[in-house]
């Protein structure tokens, strides 16, 4: 029991977390927001899973299963219209999200690791 309630505040935190990173990127970095939106493949559903994360949005009305926002087209503030930003985003939903990100490493191009020489045991020159 003990456990279970320490797991939720944990993710409930973690939830807390992103939500502040993602306000705080759209707020002082718009032009990394803008890099990651364009990375991102995928249209927006409606689902207002991104609506429910910690709180929830007091723009969302809900429908039965069908959700939709009373300012999805007329002021929404840069979180809602840039979400998701990374792959954490839609960890903080369970993946319930429509939009996906590209694997970057799918395109056959390795990230290289760079090491000192005095690491690899060969000399200089």
């Amino acid at each position: 029991m003990f456990t279970n309630r320490f797991l939720r505040v944990f993710q409930v935190a973690s939830r807390l977390k992103g939500k502040i990173r993602r306000f705080l990127l759209c707020l002082f970095f718009p032009a990394r927001v803008q890099e990651s939106v364009r990375k991102r493949e995928g249209e927006c559903d409606q689902c207002g899973a991104c609506c429910k994360i910690v709180l929830s949005c007091p723009f969302l009305v809900e429908y039965g299963s069908h959700t939709a926002c009373r300012i999805y087209n007329t002021f929404r503030p840069t979180a809602c219209r840039s979400f998701p930003l990374d792959q954490r985003d839609l960890d903080d939903v369970n993946r319930q999200c429509t939009y996906s990100f590209p694997n970057e490493n799918t395109t056959g191009e390795r990230e290289q690791l760079i090491v000192p020489v005095w690491r690899t045991g060969k000399t200089e020159g």
